[in-house]
Parts: C-alpha cells; structure tokens; sequence
C-alpha cells in the first residue's frame, strides 16, 4: 500500500525545525532535527525521504538537508501564522508562555490563507484597541459584525 502524498502537520513540524536551523545554519543536519524534535534519526530520515518526494526538501542519505522554495514558503507560512496565534494567545488572552508551544504545533497547520488573514486583520484591531484604548472600540465591533454577516450568509 503507498503511502499518501500529502504534507502532514508531523511533516509541517520537521518543516519548521528544518526552517528555523537553517536561520542560524547554512544546512541542517538529520542530527541537528533530531535534537531538536527529540525523535530518533530514523525518524527524522523517514520524514525527510517523505518531504524530498512532496518536493520541500532536497536530501539525499547521509547529506546535507535544505529547503526547497516550496519548503522555504510553507515553512514561512506556517512560522507567521505560529506568530499570529502566539500574539493573540500570550498578549490578549493570557495563555502563560510555557503552554503555547503545545498548543500552536497542534493548531497551527489548519489555518488556510483566508483564516491566517482573518487572523492578522483581528490582531491589528486588537493591538490598536490595547494601545489607542476605546477609540477602536467601533472598528472591533464592525470586524465581529462583518465576520458575524459572513457566516449568516454561508449558512442560509
């Protein structure tokens, strides 16, 4: 049985680790992702045979792993989206820092463009709100309206 060919939040993850060493570093290492993941080397060789077929990666056994530019765009959406959710849970909800990591690597891979925008466009009232203090009041009020009319509309 062949195995799906599609990009799993467990290989998103191995994407993020592999984006974020290769800020500091010009290559990552199946050593280096393992560390950092806390998983086996097999494990991490396994997931990297997997996204080298899917064409975010290019490794080949025993070298060196680098992101393709379909690997370095996905790890990047997925690395503004975690800011996103990492703003909002820690500034405006008050989600304690410890907790965060487990909770965007489980939620993080489900956002789609259109709900990373929503997102973004809410967390830029929100911080205008927190700093400007109640003149944004309306602008929050109307995005929750237009959010509220959109959702009456699908499900009519």
């Amino acid at each position: 049985m062949q195995k799906e060919r599609k990009l799993t939040s467990s290989l998103e993850e191995y994407l993020k680790v592999i984006y974020e060493i290769t800020q500091t570093e010009p290559v990552a290492r199946v050593k280096t992702i393992a560390k950092h993941m806390g998983v086996s080397l097999p494990s991490v060789t396994n997931a990297l045979k997997r996204l080298d077929v899917l064409g975010y990666v290019r490794y080949e056994k025993y070298g060196l792993i680098m992101l393709s530019e379909k690997g370095i765009e996905r790890a990047q959406k997925l690395e503004k989206t975690c800011c996103i959710l990492r703003t909002l849970l820690v500034d405006f909800i008050g989600v304690p820092e410890s907790d965060l990591s487990k909770i965007t690597c489980r939620i993080d891979h489900y956002f789609d463009e259109e709900t990373q925008h929503r997102m973004q466009e809410l967390l830029c009232i929100l911080r205008k709100a927190k700093d400007g203090g109640t003149e944004y009041r309306n602008e929050l009020e109307l995005f929750f309206k237009k959010r509220s009319s959109e959702i009456s509309s699908t499900t009519e």
